[in-house]
């Protein structure tokens, strides 16, 4: 396991209390500077919808489609809009060059929630619209289902922060990737393990959990109804500063993209 890896500036150590900007070993760059350079294959070709235009919820989506065929991905962030993580990066994503299919990000999914720094809009909680045994059931909920049908990914990420640690801290869940069956949540845990997680803050190694795809999270829903390949990423709060959350949510996002065929770090093209 590589251990480079520093809490840089302002970041204090007593004992496990750490708190800073994590910083990534190389090899991670090479992931992160193939996300960012369109490459050899050249430029990706990016299209800009409105999700529910003329609404109080009008939220744009981003279709970055590349020159090489390959899986459709949507990533989500937003859907609680104090959970800023999962919003940088989602922006952030919006301006990748995928190296093949095609990248479709959703920012500020609820808009609204975004605007006021709160997890919840005018409906309540985005993320409890989606349920089993029917249709989404708010506005929005079914503007963004309608946007998903019309793109039908084979892999959908949804990006949030907790403010503990799962199997640490009662009714929290953060430092953890929920996915569907059969997904890559293992692999994809020990590599955020590997080149994101400092060796002296155990506690924030991540957890893969394969949990009940029965439940009204948008995730869920993907999974059930279109049999898409299903992440939440949950990172969390907890003696991480905003940067370090940013940072971990930003290797996750690349690491599923990879894993499932769209990125290619920049020293294998």
């Amino acid at each position: 396991m590589r251990r480079r890896h520093v809490l840089a500036a302002g970041g204090v150590l007593a004992g496990t209390a750490v708190t800073g900007r994590l910083t990534r070993p190389p090899g991670d760059d090479d992931l992160l500077e193939g996300a960012r350079d369109p490459g050899n294959a050249g430029e990706a070709t990016v299209r800009t919808e409105v999700i529910l235009p003329g609404t109080d919820h009008e939220t744009p989506l981003y279709e970055i489609d590349a020159p090489a065929d390959g899986p459709t991905a949507m990533v989500f962030g937003g859907v609680h809009g104090d959970e800023r993580n999962g919003i940088d990066v989602a922006r952030e994503a919006t301006g990748w060059h995928p190296d093949a299919g095609t990248l479709v990000v959703v920012p500020e999914t609820n808009r609204v929630a975004v605007e006021h720094d709160t997890r919840e809009g005018t409906d309540g909680d985005l993320n409890r619209h989606f349920p089993a045994d029917g249709e989404p059931t708010s506005d929005l909920a079914r503007g963004l289902w309608d946007a998903v049908e019309r793109h039908r990914p084979d892999v959908v990420l949804d990006l949030h922060r907790s403010l503990g640690i799962y199997g640490v801290h009662p009714s929290y869940v953060g430092q953890a990737i929920f996915h569907s069956p059969g997904a890559d949540g293992d692999a994809i845990a020990a590599h955020l393990d590997d080149v994101g997680v400092p060796w002296y803050m155990p506690l924030h190694r991540f957890t893969a959990v394969a949990g009940s795809m029965s439940g009204s999270l948008l995730f869920q829903k993907a999974y059930r109804d279109l049999d898409a390949t299903a992440y939440l990423f949950e990172t969390t709060e907890f003696l991480l500063d905003r940067a370090a959350m940013n940072e971990l949510t930003r290797l996750a996002t690349a690491t599923i993209l990879e894993r499932h065929g769209l990125l290619e770090r920049e020293d294998i093209r």
